[in-house]
């Protein structure tokens, strides 16, 4: 279970979608929640707002990240 600020998930559900929507595979987020965390929360606003900010980067670069072999397999 991760622990979302009020209104983060916005803001990380509407990069996920331009990520997804521009590369056509899932955005392996778990491996990015060191961008996401702070102020006791696993998805903060301000943290949100960073993975945003990562996002638009690879999208602009047109360079989606890289996904562990196995990451659909494991269990979070």
């Amino acid at each position: 279970m991760l622990f979302v600020e009020d209104g983060a998930a916005l803001i990380m559900n509407a990069a996920i979608q331009r990520y997804e929507d521009k590369f056509e595979v899932d955005f392996p987020l778990y491996e990015h929640l060191d961008l996401t965390s702070g102020d006791g929360y696993d998805v903060s606003a301000a943290g949100a707002k960073r993975l945003s900010t990562f996002i638009d980067g690879r999208i602009e670069a047109d360079a989606p990240v890289e996904i562990p072999e196995g990451y659909e397999d494991r269990l979070y």
